[in-house]
Order: structure tokens, then C-alpha cells, then sequence
């Protein structure tokens, strides 16, 4: 498997001066247009134009299908419906959809994907609103040094190529050590994605078994560390999976909108049940603290230096105090090396299963298997979108 992936490495090494667009090529391509507008004011969306920003590139909005979004600001950035686009701005706007997820067509370049649309939805609804020229952020891939850093937020389909080319022998490693075919396949498969932006097709587990692969088994006697609690869907999923019962369960939600969905839900639970549930307020972190978080009100809420709300945020030890975890799942958008430094000593004292994300900063796609790997766990990996989205998972040698 590591020859295939030293042969991955090599042809990109080759390829890469025919493959990349400089800056000045893709303000070029830009300058066609009156403006550029994003479509999607989450995490993607304020990670790409973050990264355009540094690059001399100002959008001029966000445009947002959710009404509730319109007339705010996000980033400085006016949010507008995106049949108001038009009269604003003219026909001639480019609209890059900043959405994570598998759609139907990824698109290699500009031209490709103003012929075939990508996702279908949303392409369809905004040329419905005027908007001829409509492409997804991927399209933008190509400008290896607009993603450099990688320290703009959840891009997954735009890595920092460079990054990857540095640390070619600790991802070669990670490959070798991962515990069956399926994992290995999935890593190089998901790498040669990451390279080119296009591949063998990765294999891709429902979505209600993101965290929940037949690699683990879980019990009523459960003691289960969710870090991203989000409303209660893990929640749900893993009362379902052990029958209504648990020994503990502790939530950490740092968005406000999403931990008062979370008490609603655990509010209608058994007395029994609710009071071997704790739910926090505290972000997961390597240190106790606060930091800033760009919450969203719903899935996608991510720490960052420039977050407009100020969270406590706590580490697992801290929060569990010696008391033992059975299981840990962490999808924190790209706090997950930072939450797993903070729960070093409850992985060691208890080698608990682990379900992590591995996909939000395109160092994780190595850190966090490396981790994982060091604390003696036997580690796979499963896919739950496509080339987007994975998780790595961590199973104690006594399962």
C-alpha cells in the first residue's frame, strides 16, 4: 500500500506544475465577472473568503437560502436572499457555492463546472434567481496557494497540497499501520482526492453510522464523551444502539442555540436516565480556559481567533475528574487535536473506543491518526461522505 501511495506522491510531484493556477491566473479569471458572491454563510463560506481575502480577492456578499440569515452580517459581509443577487449586482456575477457536500459533480475548472452545474439543487434554484454563472468552491481548488496554512476553517475538498507534500512519510506510516484493506483503501483513495480532486470512489457508510461502525459494539454500560453534542443526534443514536441505557454520558456544546435543543431533548427523557446525563457549556480544549467561537447556531459552530462569542472551554480530564470513559467521539470542526490533548490522561487511564474526525484541517488526516496510533489503539477509518468527510476510530486492544 505505502507503493502506491509513493506512487500517488511522485505523479502529483510531476504533474504539479501543469495542475496549479497561480493567484494572478485565478484573479484573472475573476476579473470576467462584476463580483463575486458566496452562497453558503457557515464555516466554508467564511473559510473561503477568508482565504481570498489574504489573497487580494473581496467578495461582495454572502447569499444565504436560509431566510432567517438574511439581512445579517457575517464576516462584515452583508447576507442577502439570492433572488435579490441580480438587481444588486447585475447578471454578470459569479456565485461560488461554499456547501460541504458529496453533490452530484465535482468540478475540475471554471468551464467545466459552469457546463455541468455540480449541485444540481442549489445550481438550479440560483439560475432560477437570475444567477447565470455558478460554480462550487472546489472549482477553485487549483490555486494550491490560496489554501497555504490551511488556517482559514472547513475546506475539505481544498487542502494545503504543500503541507501534504511535506509530511509524505508520516502519511505513508499512518497507511501502513491502519488495521484492515478497507481503511487502507480508503486513506490512499481519499489522498489521491486531496491531491488532484479526483480518484477512485470512496467507499461510504450510511449516515446514521458515522460514529457507529460494526468495528465498535456499544453497551448499556456505556460511559460516553460526546464533544459536538450538537441537538441530541448522537445522543439518540447511541440510546438506540444500547437499548435506552447508559452508565454515563457526558455532552460538551459550546452554541447556545444547539445546548437548549440538547436540553429539550434530554428534558423528555426517564428520570433515571437524565440523571446519569451532565450537559456543559464548555468547549472541548487542551486547557481550561475561554475561547472564541464563530457559533452558528446549528451544525458547523467553530473555534477561531476572530469568533465573535466568548465560550469556557475545559479539558476531558478536568471534566470527568478520574471517572472513567468507555467511549469518546469528537466532530468539533478542526478542534479535535486540541480536545484530544486535553483528554490525555482519561485515554490513558482507561483506553477508551474512540471515534474522531479526521477531516477539518488537512493536518489532521495524519495528526490525528498519529495520536491515536501512539496510545497503542489499533486504528481504522470509514468514510460517511465520499471523499469529504471521515472519521478515524480507535479500538482499545481489549475489545
Amino acid at each position: 500500500m505505502s507503493e502506491k501511495m509513493s506512487e500517488l506522491f511522485s505523479r502529483f510531484r510531476e504533474e504539479l506544475p501543469r495542475l496549479e493556477q497561480s493567484i494572478d491566473e485565478l484573479k484573472a479569471e475573476l476579473s470576467r465577472y462584476t463580483g463575486v458572491v458566496l452562497y453558503g454563510a457557515g464555516s466554508s463560506g467564511i473559510a473561503l473568503l477568508l482565504a481570498l481575502r489574504r489573497a487580494g480577492i473581496f467578495p461582495v456578499c454572502f447569499a444565504d437560502g436560509a431566510p432567517e440569515k438574511w439581512g445579517s452580517v457575517c464576516m462584515g459581509l452583508p447576507v442577502m436572499p439570492p433572488q435579490e443577487l441580480t438587481d444588486k449586482f447585475g447578471s454578470d456575477i459569479l456565485v461560488v457555492v461554499c456547501i460541504n457536500t458529496d453533490g452530484h459533480i465535482y468540478c475540475r475548472s471554471f468551464a467545466q463546472a459552469l457546463r455541468q452545474g455540480g449541485h444540481s439543487g442549489v445550481h438550479k434554484k440560483l439560475r432560477e434567481c437570475g444567477c447565470q454563472h455558478v460554480i462550487d468552491y472546489i472549482a477553485l481548488r487549483r490555486c494550491f496557494a490560496l489554501f497555504r496554512g490551511d488556517n482559514t476553517g472547513n475546506l475539505p475538498s481544498c487542502p494545503d497540497v504543500f503541507s501534504i507534500l511535506e509530511h509524505q512519510e508520516e502519511i505513508e506510516k499512518v497507511c501502513d499501520r491502519l488495521g484492515d484493506g478497507l481503511s487502507r483503501e480508503t486513506y490512499q483513495n481519499l489522498l489521491a482526492f486531496r491531491l488532484f480532486g479526483e480518484g477512485d470512489e470512496v467507499a461510504t457508510l450510511p449516515q446514521n453510522e458515522q460514529y457507529f461502525p460494526n468495528l465498535l459494539q456499544l453497551s448499556r454500560q456505556e460511559a460516553f464523551v460526546d464533544c459536538g453534542a450538537f441537538d441530541g443526534l448522537t445522543l439518540r443514536n447511541v440510546l438506540e444502539r444500547t437499548g435506552g441505557e447508559l452508565e454515563a454520558y457526558y455532552a460538551l456544546e459550546p452554541d447556545p442555540v444547539n445546548l437548549q435543543k440538547l436540553k429539550e431533548y434530554t428534558a423528555g427523557l426517564s428520570e433515571p436516565l437524565r440523571k446519569k446525563i451532565l450537559l456543559s457549556d464548555c468547549a472541548a480544549w487542551r486547557d481550561e480556559g475561554r475561547i472564541s467561537l464563530y457559533a452558528l447556531n446549528g451544525p458547523g459552530s467553530f473555534a477561531a481567533e476572530y469568533g465573535p462569542v466568548s465560550v469556557p472551554a475545559i479539558t476531558i480530564d478536568r471534566l470527568l475528574d478520574g471517572r472513567q470513559a468507555t467511549a469518546i467521539k469528537m466532530n468539533i470542526e478542526g478542534s479535535e487535536l486540541a480536545a484530544l490533548e486535553g483528554a490525555k490522561e482519561t485515554v490513558r487511564s482507561w483506553h477508551p473506543k474512540l471515534m474522531i474526525a479526521g477531516y477539518h484541517k488537512t493536518w489532521d488526516f495524519w495528526e490525528v491518526p498519529e495520536y491515536i496510533l501512539a496510545e497503542g489503539y489499533t486504528l481504522y477509518l470509514r468514510s460517511y461522505m465520499h471523499h469529504l468527510s471521515f472519521v478515524f476510530y480507535g479500538v482499545p486492544d481489549t475489545n
